[in-house]
């Protein structure tokens, strides 16, 4: 009797996970099944050529189920169709399993093979994360973290670095902290320490990001111990990361982990500790906050970030352009990244194209040297 209760009580559990997970979460547990077909015509009698042919037809077939199923357990997402083609374009590995079903041959001269197939949830994610955030045109992602080490705040926050440090190798432009620090202290120490939603988002929207990743950390010894004449401390590192969408103040996930480790400090403990916590908890964000940035309920980013590097320029010439940008049709946002050695580095937001802003920019006397999907690069030549 007792045993049969526990099993109610394990399948009641497991269902009430079920409902409650989000469907990318469900399928982050498990492959994608489907089944596929792929067709080629028989020419000059070539069966073994037409079976290769009908064969690769099927595995993207498969792949192309697999992806839909897996972005309609997202949202409908923006630019699928560049986004499908470029998941295509990097296939190779994501149908871990492929048996068939039948071969046939169809009126003589046309071979069509059935298969039932797997498409693998982690290695599609790993591609098509990256592509997503291309695809939104790399979106901006300010860090704040209000950490303490022992009860005190570090100089150096641990886990602003390795989560700034995941976020940009996945492909996210990135506000400078330090130069958030230096340009509006004040409100960054006052949104930081109280954890305030409306202060954070105030924050992030006065930096032109798109998504602020908040965290609250701490590592405390928990015992000390001698061996041998050492003492040893056994440090708790704790750290919850969350993602907000600026403009909505959507919540788009919340990560907490904990890690203990030990040493004869408590500051190196802490710091590997609060490093693997930070590792752990931006993995598991990064690709959830791209996701989320398409269409949806959650709320986009609108328009598309272009990178902008212009040479030559003097301080006055480039207040010029950044207000001439801001002026200019579809730019909803500009934002100075740097200027140094007559460099100007900007982001542009924009609901047009980096074609577009390379015409303004051409106008504005700035020849254009070099140009790519999310990039503009030129010289200042006018005076």
């Amino acid at each position: 009797m007792r045993y049969a209760f526990n099993v109610l009580r394990i399948f009641a559990a497991l269902l009430c996970l079920t409902l409650f997970l989000s469907p990318l979460e469900v399928y982050a547990t498990q492959d994608i099944a489907v089944e596929a077909e792929g067709q080629a015509p028989i020419i000059n009698g070539d069966k073994a050529r037409a079976r290769d042919e009908a064969k690769r037809q099927a595995y993207r077939d498969a792949l192309e189920k697999g992806i839909g199923a897996y972005v309609e357990g997202i949202t409908e997402m923006k630019d699928f169709q560049v986004v499908r083609d470029k998941v295509f374009s990097q296939s190779q590995g994501l149908v871990t399993d492929f048996k068939v079903i039948s071969e046939t041959v169809e009126d003589g001269d046309v071979f069509i093979l059935k298969a039932s197939c797997k498409v693998s949830v982690k290695k599609l994610d790993g591609v098509l994360g990256p592509i997503v955030i291309d695809a939104l045109g790399n979106p901006r992602v300010m860090v704040v973290v209000d950490e303490n080490i022992g009860g005190e705040r570090p100089f150096l926050s641990t886990v602003e670095g390795e989560t700034l440090r995941l976020f940009e190798k996945a492909g996210y432009l990135l506000v400078d902290p330090e130069q958030a620090k230096r340009l509006n202290q004040r409100e960054y120490e006052l949104a930081r320490d109280s954890g305030d939603m409306g202060r954070l988002q105030e924050l992030a929207k006065h930096f032109d990001a798109d998504v602020l990743i908040y965290g609250r950390a701490q590592a405390l010894p928990t015992s000390e111990q001698r061996a041998e004449g050492i003492k040893l401390f056994a440090v708790l590192s704790q750290l919850q990361l969350k993602a907000i969408l600026t403009q909505t103040a959507y919540v788009v996930g919340t990560e907490k982990f904990e890690h203990k480790d030990k040493g004869t400090s408590v500051q190196g403990p802490a710091v590997k500790g609060l490093t693997v916590c930070a590792h752990q908890a931006s993995l598991a964000l990064v690709h959830k906050v791209a996701y989320s940035l398409v269409s949806g309920s959650a709320g986009g980013v609108p328009g598309r970030t272009v990178k902008l590097r212009i040479s030559e320029v003097s301080f006055g010439d480039a207040r010029k352009i950044k207000g001439a940008l801001e002026e200019s049709r579809g730019v909803t946002a500009v934002y100075q990244r740097a200027y140094n050695n007559r460099k100007l580095e900007l982001d542009v937001n924009t609901e047009g194209d980096a074609e577009e802003l390379a015409i303004r920019l051409d106008e504005l006397g700035v020849e254009i040297t070099g140009l790519t999907a999310n990039t503009v690069e030129g010289v200042l030549t006018k005076e």
